[in-house]
């Protein structure tokens, strides 16, 4: 996501709250946007797609080591991101 936020608004639900439903609405402060920015840097392999009763759930974790977790949904014919939540990283511990 290098600040063109144009298009994601067709991969997100009505559903969706938040920075994502602001993107979608087309309300997006440029703080909004760079913080959008700074949380997708640095993306690292997540967790493998699972599926509960129709809403897939994945996560990946940032170059901050927050984990990233999304909550997709279809709905008519294509998926749509209806939840986001960012869950700040914890610092290693040296042994």
């Amino acid at each position: 996501m290098r600040g063109d936020i144009s298009g994601l608004e067709e991969f997100i639900s009505a559903k969706c709250k938040g920075p994502l439903g602001d993107v979608r609405d087309g309300k997006a402060t440029e703080k909004q946007i760079e913080d959008l920015k700074k949380t997708f840097t640095g993306l690292k392999e997540g967790s493998k797609p699972r599926n509960e009763n129709g809403t897939w759930s994945l996560s990946v974790r940032n170059a901050d080591n927050a984990t990233i977790s999304f909550k997709v949904k279809k709905e008519g014919e294509d998926y749509k991101v209806i939840e986001m939540t960012v869950k700040a990283g914890t610092a290693k511990k040296n042994r």
